[in-house]
């Protein structure tokens, strides 16, 4: 016996073989079917009744780590885990008893082992080969350990989407639920079996009235990408507020998009109440200057006044001094009068939303001397706005026109304001120096006007460039408020 071989193995190795090529055997162009399983993609061996492999290709090298000569010398149950390999024996005998092609291990996990002991997952389908020699088994064998670890993988963040608080799930380009996760359940109060296969807007009407890919779409075609804080209206009559991410994504052969959003019902809510505390309070802060501060700077300019008179009289040389601080007193009371104004706007009590901000563009042209104007006609639409809706539009407009005086040297700033049957638009444009566009998420007075547009589920629009002035935004859907 040479290298475990017998004689008579070692004449059928050697015959088998010719000149070696890049360390693959050079086959036999009269052994087709030799060719055939050296070509194989996958492990195949071929072995006689007894188990013993009598025929092995290069795959099969390399994914078991025996040279051919080497697997000559062992058989099928020697490359069975050792846990296994009883139970292996009795399912030969009983495949030798009734062959026909068939897949070993249907349902269940297979395992193979290497020379050097580790083991692999592997799938084997055995295929009898009858002949003059007797039975013999060719075994195609996969290592199929790259698909388990994906497999594993794709479990692990199936539980993980599973378990996560938000909802997440996936829209078909027409509209259809087609996965849907336990914290869309619990967030929409649908289970998945109710919500895949059904349209979105059955399940989740848009407060607004427009559909879910005209909110998405625009923001999709410019930036792949659509963040949007969704009102939602379910199917049992409560109203919610979502602030989701959409992703475009295929599945299969399908265009769709995957959802990941968040319940920010109660944030709205809590957001609500602080902005009415807010309101609340400087309305209280603006009372007290109007009533105290401006009262006793009335005051002191009335006793400066006349103690201005008195030295006038003694052609006392504090006379003219006294004129000065007679003047900043007045002047002082009419910067706190302006400032309580400001934070009590009591014009639209009275004179409604479009009066206020006519009201805003006067102020500012006559205290501060800038060219405002107001383009705002008379719109019955207006008039059944809800104060809460109303106060925003006008600090929002109150914000842009203070920015633009303040840092656009603008020569002049227009205001106006337009109701149609669905949506009222808010506009601030100025002439002035314009602003680069990394500005415009940066600036405090920006992202309050942005907040506040946030709070009453309007959009909040720039248009900006150095030197080309800056006009501002804010578009309502009046379908949510009506």
């Amino acid at each position: 016996m040479a290298n475990g071989l017998t004689m008579e193995e070692s004449d059928r190795l050697k015959a088998r073989k010719g000149k070696s090529q890049g360390g693959l055997p050079v086959v036999e162009a009269e052994d087709p079917f030799r060719l055939v399983v050296n070509s194989a993609p996958y492990g195949m061996l071929v072995s006689d009744e007894g188990g013993r492999i009598v025929m092995a290709n290069p795959r099969a090298e390399e994914m078991f780590g025996y040279t051919e000569a080497e697997f000559l010398t062992i058989s099928i149950t020697d490359l069975v885990p050792q846990d296994f390999r009883g139970g292996h024996e009795r399912l030969r005998s009983g495949f030798h008893h009734s062959p026909e092609p068939r897949s070993m291990g249907v349902g269940r996990d297979l395992y193979a082992c290497r020379k050097d002991g580790t083991e692999f997952p592997v799938e084997i389908a055995l295929t009898p080969l009858p002949g003059a020699a007797g039975m013999r088994v060719l075994s195609s064998i996969i290592d199929i350990t790259e698909r388990k670890r994906g497999e594993e993988e794709l479990r692990i963040q199936a539980e993980i989407l599973k378990n996560v608080h938000d909802a997440v799930f996936y829209v078909s380009g027409d509209g259809i639920v087609r996965d849907w996760n336990e914290g869309a359940a619990r967030i929409f109060s649908i289970g998945s079996r109710e919500a895949i296969g059904r349209p979105l807007m059955e399940l989740c009407s848009q407060g607004d009235g427009l559909s879910f890919f005209e909110r998405i779409s625009p923001a999709i075609v410019k930036k792949g990408v659509a963040e949007e804080v969704f009102h939602c209206r379910l199917k049992s009559g409560q109203e919610i507020f979502i602030r989701a991410k959409v992703t475009p994504m295929t599945r299969k052969v399908e265009e769709g998009y995957v959802v990941c959003a968040s319940d920010i019902t109660k944030e709205k809510r809590l957001e609500a109440e602080l902005v009415r505390i807010s309101e609340n309070e400087q309305r209280r802060i603006g009372q007290d200057i109007h009533d105290d501060l401006c009262s006793q700077l009335s005051g002191i300019g009335c006793l400066t006044k006349v103690l201005e008179q008195r030295l006038k009289e003694l052609h006392a040389d504090e006379a003219e001094m006294m004129v000065g601080i007679t003047e900043m007193v007045a002047q002082a009371g009419t910067k706190a009068r302006e400032i309580a104004k400001g934070l009590v706007p009591t014009v639209l009590e009275t004179q409604g939303l479009a009066g206020a901000l006519r009201d805003l563009a006067f102020q500012k042209r006559e205290m501060l001397g800038v060219n405002c104007i107001a383009s705002i006609p008379d719109n019955e639409a207006l008039e059944d706005l809800p104060n809460s809706i109303s106060i925003q539009i006008y600090r929002i407009a109150q914000e842009a026109v203070t920015n633009a005086i303040r840092h656009s040297d603008a020569e002049v700033i227009e205001l106006t304001l337009r109701a149609g049957d669905d949506r009222l638009e808010l506009g601030v444009r100025d002439d002035g120096k314009g602003m680069p566009r990394d500005l415009f998420s940066s600036g405090m007075g920006l992202m309050t006007m942005q907040r506040r547009a946030e709070m009453i589920e309007a959009e909040f629009l720039i248009q900006a460039s150095p030197g080309g002035g800056t006009f501002i935004q804010c578009i309502l859907p009046l379908k949510n408020h009506g």
